[in-house]
Formats: C-alpha cells, structure tokens, sequence
C-alpha cells in the first residue's frame, strides 16, 4: 500500500537529479523587440517551466532584420523559414540564463 505513492516520489527525485533538467531558467521576454533590439511592447523576464526552453525569433526583410520575439516556449525548434524577401529564424537554448539576447 505505501508502496505506491512512494513510487511518484522516487520518480521525481531521480529525475530532478539529472544536471539540467527542469532546471528554471530565467529569459529575456518581448513581445516585439524593434530592428534596433529596443523592446516595444511586453518587456521583462520569464522564467522557464517543465519542458520549456528560451526562444528567440528574428524576422528579416531581405537580409535585415525587421523585428523580433523573445520568451519562454514549449514550442521551440530551431528552424529557419522563407517566403519570398521574409524569413523567420528561430533558435531556442537552455544553456544559460537570458540566453536568448537579441
């Protein structure tokens, strides 16, 4: 009986044990961050839960950058996307607090 609610227990601490994992992070937060890298609107810090990690996405015109997002995202997959004189490069990092600078 007491056996089975030790179980969850164990699983956490040994999971919680792994160097990095859900290891709060803090990161840079802004909605949108100006070609400049002056924060327009959302500014401020987050911090990371679970599974998430820092993004940042950057959005080029040509081959300048327009503006950007910084945040915490569960959804976070480096990748690069083109649309004609658009592109869109998002980088994702854990590896250090405000690792997302733009």
């Amino acid at each position: 009986e007491m056996d089975k609610h030790l179980l969850p227990l164990l699983l956490v601490l040994g999971l919680s044990l792994k160097p990095g994992f859900l290891q709060a992070l803090q990161c840079h937060e802004c909605h949108r961050v100006n070609a400049d890298g002056v924060c327009e609107s959302g500014g401020g810090s987050c911090e990371t839960r679970d599974w998430q990690q820092c993004l940042l996405r950057k959005v080029y015109e040509g081959d300048i950058v327009s503006y950007g997002r910084q945040g915490c995202s569960s959804l976070c997959a480096p990748m690069k996307l083109l649309s004609r004189n658009i592109a869109v490069d998002m980088t994702c990092c854990n590896d250090s607090p405000f690792c997302n600078k733009f």
